[in-house]
């Protein structure tokens, strides 16, 4: 396959030792996808890395079911017995029930604590409508972690005004620095030897920190006790899911547990772990990046401004799923957002056996997979020559046919892909609409200062800087005049 020389033995690896962060090795690897068409090999040591970003070959691999296994370096992050890094033959028992702690009925019954949560982080925006740039990542993902464990766990932990917001970011971003600096550290892929090290002893303490917050999430849900109590035969569960019955991820994975001798209390913990990263992190960074475009970027801020006041005018008015449905350009500028800085930039997989992809090139089995989701979603010879520039306009429906739809899948795709996605979406446009129409978003940065960092999740590492302006509340009553 294409890619660049390898030496004997160590195939690629010195393309990785001269690189001291993984900021650095990152941007050399995405440089090597664009000297070299899809797809690459990249040997590290006798391990076979393909990395594609062709959508037709991302089509065939994401939609294989000899490509179910998730690669190596999702073992790190110590969830294996949970969805999201789960084995293929595990993943596949768990999925249909679960989707269901994940469905429209308990989404649509938990829109009133979406609105709840993020007028309260409109309140906690106040503090920083004093002209100076703030960094408001943190603020968001609070918000985030409050929606998802009302609606995954059925607790509300007021995340965003208690110290427990901060204290489990702390834990959750220095976990994440330790994994990526990990999965780029080949080295440290044996587990006998990470064992030795500093990072290991470091990362045992933050699990056993965060698992004492898991533990009693369990014990206010009595989750221990509907274990050793409660009786479920597949006949019942099987009953549930054929009456689409809404049930939120806890009690989902509860019930699961009585005919499922794998799920342990260990995997349920996994479990709930997985879907609290999952479902806040990647949520928070996509909004806190799309208000940075749209500081960037006024014109289109106003747009969806305009949008946003002709769906819901009144700031103290709730969204609803019938107004979430009609915010087509704000979507469209989400996309884009997910499009240039995609949360998961990358996604790896097993293949089981030989996967081919045209008539040259055939993947063997037990190769690792990288489908480059950063790359071919800023791919010029798909999105034209102005692929690194921000366009809404991408996301148009006459444009967006024109494209492979494997050209964008920032929630992954095919037979494994995200069940998070109506979630995500839901939250991102209720929170999108609380802030929009209460402030105006500035920035000093610019499409060409952003620099980035892969911590499991892509972030900027300027951080998302922004200063917020109180919008006219005369403006804002003229809008809402019929």
């Amino acid at each position: 396959m294409n890619g660049p020389p390898a030496l004997p033995l160590i195939g690629h690896l010195y393309i990785m030792v001269k690189f001291t962060t993984t900021e650095a090795i990152f941007h050399n690897l995405r440089t090597i996808g664009d000297k070299y068409p899809s797809p690459i090999c990249i040997h590290v040591g006798p391990l076979v890395h393909v990395f594609l970003f062709n959508p037709e070959e991302l089509q065939i691999m994401l939609n294989s079911p000899n490509c179910l296994n998730k690669s190596l370096h999702y073992s790190f992050l110590r969830v294996d017995l949970g969805v999201f890094a789960s084995p293929g033959h595990i993943w596949k028992g768990q999925r249909k029930l679960l989707n269901l702690s994940l469905g429209p009925a308990i989404l649509n019954s938990s829109i009133t604590m979406f609105n709840e949560k993020s007028a309260i982080l409109v309140n906690q925006f106040e503090k920083y409508a004093d002209g100076i740039e703030h960094n408001i990542y943190r603020d968001i993902a609070k918000c985030a972690l409050d929606i998802i464990y009302y609606t995954a766990l059925g607790l509300d932990f007021d995340m965003q005004r208690t110290d427990a917001g901060d204290y489990y970011l702390n834990l959750q971003d220095e976990f994440m620095d330790l994994i990526a600096k990990r999965m780029f550290s080949p080295s440290l892929y044996p587990e006998f030897i990470y064992q030795m090290t500093k990072s290991y002893k470091r990362e045992q303490e933050m699990i056993n920190e965060a698992r004492q917050l898991t533990d009693r999430i369990m014990q206010e849900r009595k989750v221990n006790e509907r274990l050793s109590t409660e009786q479920f035969s597949n006949e019942s569960v099987k009953t549930d899911i054929g009456r689409k019955k809404p049930m939120n991820f806890l009690d989902s994975l509860s019930k699961l547990a009585q005919y499922n001798e794998d799920l342990t209390r260990e995997a349920i913990l996994q479990q709930v772990d997985t879907i609290i990263f999952a479902g806040s992190d990647t949520t928070a960074t996509t909004v806190s990046t799309f208000l940075l475009m749209l500081a960037i970027h006024p014109d289109v801020q106003e747009q969806v401004y305009q949008e946003v006041m002709q769906v819901c005018p009144d700031k103290t008015q709730s969204v609803t799923l019938e107004d979430i449905s009609k915010l087509t350009y704000t979507e469209m500028a989400c996309k884009e957002t997910m499009r240039l800085f995609p949360a998961a930039p990358i996604i790896a997989r097993v293949s089981n056996e030989d996967i081919k992809l045209d008539d040259r090139n055939t993947i063997p089995a037990n190769s690792m997979i990288i489908g480059a989701i950063y790359q071919v979603q800023r791919d010029p010879k798909i999105w034209g020559p102005n692929a690194h520039l921000f366009n809404p306009d991408n996301f148009l429906p006459e444009n967006a046919a024109l494209r492979h739809p494997y050209a964008f899948i920032p929630f992954s795709a095919g037979i494994r892909n995200c069940m998070g996605t109506r979630y995500a979406w839901l939250v991102m446009k209720v929170v999108i609409v609380y802030l929009i129409r209460k402030y105006r978003f500035k920035t000093s940065l610019d499409m060409n200062s952003l620099n980035f960092k892969y911590s499991i999740i892509m972030k900027i590492t300027n951080g998302c800087l922004v200063s917020l302006e109180k919008r006219d509340e005369s403006v804002v009553g003229e809008c809402g005049m019929k």
